[in-house]
């Protein structure tokens, strides 16, 4: 049985990333996140563009859902420099 997911999009610091959200990964309470840029430009918590992470469903819920988590997240990590975006 494949994985659901659920996608938002949000914008952070004028950068395009997809948010998918799998809150019951494998049919358990551990949850999967997939963060990537459109363009796979860098972005605070990844140097590739893309950022795979698995943690409990909770953790995320607590936060206020997987875009709240994400934003605080990429807020955490944000060094203040600015974002090399693509010329494409």
């Amino acid at each position: 049985m494949a994985e659901e997911y659920e996608e938002f999009q949000i914008d952070w610091r004028g950068q395009g990333i997809t948010v998918r959200w799998c809150p019951e990964w494998l049919g358990g309470d551990t949850a999967h996140l997939e963060i990537v840029t459109s363009d796979r430009s860098p972005h605070p918590i990844s140097e590739t563009g893309y950022r795979s992470h698995f943690c409990p469903r909770e953790l995320v819920e607590d936060a206020g859902g997987p875009v709240d988590f994400v934003t605080a997240w990429l807020g955490t990590k944000d060094d203040g420099k600015p974002v090399q975006l693509s010329l494409l």
